[in-house]
């Protein structure tokens, strides 16, 4: 048999004694081995790997801590953001995934049997959108924050928008109609309330078909105008902005007045929340390193070409792989095995957080399949864990997670060994993490495994 798997402890069984009496001895040396072993994992995020329970009897008790875990890193470009609440608009350099770009779509209501009187005079168009608490890049530099374009294909009522413009490809009108050309500047963390008006002539032929009894149904107004694009201004390079899709109060308001009472502002709304149709895009540029990441759906690059570290991103679709191509293999040990403990931990390298960019609070974990789909939702939520490493004195993130059930479906036949993905349990937020592999030196994946021979 191939050397992949290396016994790190055995508790060697008694000599004769009585069935109950050596699994009520054996029972309490787990027990005890149990409490070393958590005792020593809750002391800071870099004990992991380091310090194994002494045992010196041998009770069919066995610890191991090398057995073999492939990662990768798998692209599924079908993320849906139709069904999500939030947009999302900006430019953004993030030095491992490339340069990010989000734009959104969306449709506006309008109330049934919209006319205006035709005397009525024309003062003003603006959009307002109300940003989320959600920012991804640079937030100290001031940007041009949001050109407004025209869409000119209407989106899908029936089916689902997505993040990727390979899946999803509306085309809007290049020129914006921003009043005076021009996107408001501004700083993205101080942008509580996004107010842009919107280009003189715009305005007056919404009120001019308004007036004509042209826009009384959604239909009218859908035909006229199919909906608003928002995109980053070109050159603008600083943050990704969060925008509701929902607030009630994120509309395009379309002002004027009676000349017979101007001081008097009449306005008529057109809301997003009523437009019902919504969703945005993020696409990445890759540069240097991450240009070996993969590019087709379904695809998986092993964590070699890209240093010993695999990716989990939301919004690109990039997922982890965590395969067990040996796991088998501890039945050497004995066919008739149970898995007191599995825990799998992930650490994610120190240089590859940034205040800018945040990470998941928290991954979904699925089984796979063999050509990298999920199945099903294994675990629903493992939390982001934040420690000073005592080896680096540095701050380590990492996840931490049991696999005992999924072990022992394996080994008991009932489970195929695909392996796991690992994924954001955001995946409509442009989020990053990064995990070491088995084979980085300073951010180790590691399983770690119990288990007792049933004779």
């Amino acid at each position: 048999m191939t050397p992949l798997l290396h016994k790190s402890k055995q508790l060697a069984a008694p000599a004769a004694q009585p069935r109950t009496r050596r699994w009520h001895h054996l029972l309490l040396l787990l027990a005890a081995a149990g409490t070393l072993a958590t005792a020593a994992c809750t002391k800071s995020t870099s004990d992991i790997g380091v310090g194994l329970p002494d045992a010196n009897v041998d009770t069919g008790a066995y610890l191991i801590d090398t057995i073999t875990v492939k990662s990768s890193t798998v692209l599924r470009d079908s993320v849906v953001t139709s069904t999500s609440d939030n947009l999302m608009v900006g430019r953004t350099y993030d030095p491992l995934l490339g340069t990010l770009t989000a734009r959104s779509y969306f449709r506006l209501g309008v109330i049934s049997g919209l006319r205006i009187d035709p005397s009525f005079q024309y003062d003003s168009l603006v959009l307002v959108m109300k940003p989320t608490t959600y920012r991804y890049g640079d937030t100290t530099k001031t940007q041009a924050l949001v050109e407004v374009h025209k869409l000119i294909d209407p989106i899908s009522a029936t089916k689902y928008s997505f993040a990727s413009s390979k899946l999803t490809n509306l085309r809007y009108d290049p020129k914006n109609v921003n009043r005076g050309g021009s996107p408001p500047r501004g700083l993205a963390r101080r942008t509580a309330t996004l107010r842009i008006p919107l280009d003189k002539s715009f305005g007056q032929d919404i009120l001019a078909k308004a007036q004509a009894g042209r826009l009384t149904t959604q239909d009218d107004f859908d035909a006229y105008l199919p909906g608003l694009v928002l995109t980053p201004a070109d050159g603008d390079n600083a943050t990704i902005l969060g925008l509701s899709a929902k607030a009630a109060d994120a509309a395009m308001t379309l002002y004027y007045h009676d000349p017979a009472n101007p001081t008097v502002v009449l306005n008529n709304t057109f809301p997003l929340s009523t437009g019902a149709r919504h969703f945005f895009q993020v696409d990445a540029v890759r540069n240097g390193s991450v240009g070996y990441l993969p590019t087709t759906s379904l695809q998986a690059v092993p964590s070699a070409p890209t240093g010993e570290q695999t990716y989990i991103e939301g919004v690109l679709g990039l997922q982890t792989k965590l395969e067990f191509p040996y796991l088998t293999n501890i039945q050497q040990f004995g066919n008739n095995l149970t898995i007191t403990s599995a825990t799998l931990t992930a650490l994610v390298p120190s240089a590859t957080l940034t205040s800018y960019v945040p990470a998941p609070p928290s991954l979904v974990i699925n089984t796979s399949s063999v050509d990298n789909r999920p199945v099903e939702t294994y675990l629903p939520e493992v939390k982001y864990l934040s420690a000073i490493s005592a080896t680096t004195g540095i701050n380590q993130g990492s996840y931490s997670w049991s696999v005992e059930s999924y072990v022992q479906a394996v080994l008991n036949r009932t489970r195929p060994n695909n392996g796991l993905l690992v994924t954001s349990l955001a995946p409509d937020l442009p989020s990053r993490v990064v995990l070491g592999s088995q084979r980085s030196a300073q951010n180790k994946l590691q399983l770690r495994l119990y288990f007792i021979r049933i004779q």
